[in-house]
This record gives C-alpha cells, structure tokens and sequence, in this order.
C-alpha cells in the first residue's frame, strides 16, 4: 500500500533533516514522500538538494502560508493513504507499517494514533484523542469534558478517497486548518479509528507558529470560525448551548487579538475592539486590559 507524505516548510533548515530522515528511515517499501518550501532562505535548499533522490517531489518557491504549501502537495500525491507531516516534527519508528496494517481492512478509512510533545529536555507530554460525548464537543475546545479529540496532524493518516469526496484544507485557516478539516470529515460521517500507541513525536519549540501568534490568538480565531460554520449542523439543544458560548468566545477573541498588538497599540486596539463592539466595556477581561495597558503607559 503506497503511503504518502507531504511535508510543508519555511525556514525550517535546521530540524528538516531530522524529519525527514524519521520517515525515510522506516524503509516503507511503497512511499511518496513531497516536500514543498516557501522559497526559505536559510538552507533548506541545500538540504532539499541532497535529499531529492529520495523524495518523489519537491519544490522551492514562494507560496500562501502553510495551507496552501500542504494543499499543493496534497495535488500531486498518488498514495492510496496520505497524511501531512511539519517539518519540525517526527513519525515514530515503525508508524508507516503500523498504519498500512490498520489500513489493510478496507472500510478504515481514517486512522490516527498518540504522538509524543518533546523539547530539548525529552518527553513533556502526549497527545491522546479520545471520541466526544455530544456533537458539540468538536465545536467547543474551550469546553468539553476531553482535551483531544483528534490526533495530531503528524500521526493522522487518512485514505485518498476521503480527499477525493471532501476537498483540500480550507486556506482562510492558516493555524487551525487541521482541525477544520477534521472536523468536516466527523460532521460528514466518517469513522476516526484511534490506535492507542504512539506514531510519532511534536516538537515543541519557542519559534514555532504555534507558540508565538497561535498561542496568542490564532487558534481562538480559527476554533471561532469553525464553529460558526458548522453550529447549524448540531442538534438544536447543543446549537443553542454553542451559540450562547460563542457570543462570550468572540469577546475573548477580541481582548487577546487586542493584547497582542505591539506594546504602544494595545490601548487603542481595546478602544477599537469596543467600539466594533460595544458588548465589550461591561466585559471583565476588557476591564482588566485597559487596567494593565493604562498601568504600563503610567
């Protein structure tokens, strides 16, 4: 069963060697493995360059951000199962026979399993989907009884088909378009079959995206998005439950987005989220910004 990869990278020299060796390595018999680079301009050419025998594709060039460098790998892979992989993270020794094994049977067409977070200093957690109680708990991260309700983008394999029926990744999301798209294909039916061991490994590191504006308030942002896109399909009890807490959620979105302008915008940022907004001047949180950002200026 042939297997494909993509893998997306900016500026990423210094861990892509690394990745790519954890998926090369494996020596999986039947592997695409796609590479596509935003045009870097830290070495990661050369690393492409001596890598290229063994990728099935790559290019270097200026693209849209992360989703649209996966969707235009996504375009050329011919596997009968994909997935995508950062290019700061790594597959677990083993994974890509473990996932062809889950795929032999052919109504899986979802499969996704535990990925480690690591550092420096080793293993500082894991990531374990669990299935959701209630519809809405795909819709509502900052409220369900589980933390993880997909895998991680690294050890999440899905099968063409599903890329045939239910399109690319949404490329207005540009932190969250994973969980978009995961939760496009919960909504629309499809079976997730979770295996409980450990596929590969997430690099946790200060200059990653998610660390600095995801963090911040890029996830919020796009977890807002997804919600309001998808509410309607919910059943009406969990519809109105969501469409209250969102309405509290787009304030907080406002407050965060606002915090984390530059040091000297954050007052007229608040005052700008408020007027947009005016729901926002009996909000506590707005309250306490303009405290602190009023205290800073003193």
């Amino acid at each position: 069963m042939k297997i494909s990869i993509v893998i997306p990278t900016y500026n990423q020299a210094g861990y892509l060697e690394e990745t790519l060796r954890s998926v090369l390595d494996q020596k999986y018999p039947e592997l695409e493995l796609i590479v596509c680079d935003g045009a870097s301009t830290d070495g990661t050419r050369d690393v492409l360059d001596r890598y290229s025998p063994q990728l099935a594709w790559w290019c270097s060039e200026k693209d849209r951000g992360q989703t649209d460098a996966i969707n235009k790998g996504l375009r050329r892979i011919t596997g009968e199962v994909w997935s995508y992989l950062n290019s700061d993270d790594l597959l677990a020794t083993g994974s890509l026979a473990r996932v062809a094994q889950a795929f032999a049977d052919p109504d899986v067409v979802w499969v996704g399993g535990v990925s480690t977070m690591f550092d420096e200093k080793g293993e500082r957690g894991r990531i374990e989907p669990v299935p959701p109680q209630r519809m809405r708990d795909y819709l509502t991260p900052w409220n369900r009884p589980m933390k993880y309700l997909f895998p991680c983008s690294n050890v999440c394999f899905l099968r063409r088909s599903l890329l045939n029926a239910h399109g690319t990744f949404d490329e207005a999301l540009h932190y969250g378009m994973d969980m978009e798209y995961y939760t496009r294909l919960a909504f629309a039916g499809c079976t997730l079959i979770r295996i409980p061991e450990v596929l590969g490994h997430w690099r946790w590191h200060e200059q990653s995206k998610t660390m600095t504006d995801g963090v911040a308030y890029r996830f919020l942002q796009d977890e807002v998005r997804i919600a309001e896109h998808f509410i309607d399909r919910l059943p009406e009890d969990e519809r109105r439950e969501v469409a209250a807490e969102l309405v509290q959620m787009r304030k907080h979105l406002a407050v965060r987005r606002a915090m984390h302008s530059g040091k000297d915008g954050k007052f007229g940022r608040l005052v700008r989220e408020a007027t947009a907004n005016p729901a926002l001047v009996a909000f506590r949180p707005w309250l306490g910004a303009v405290r602190e950002t009023l205290f800073q200026k003193a």
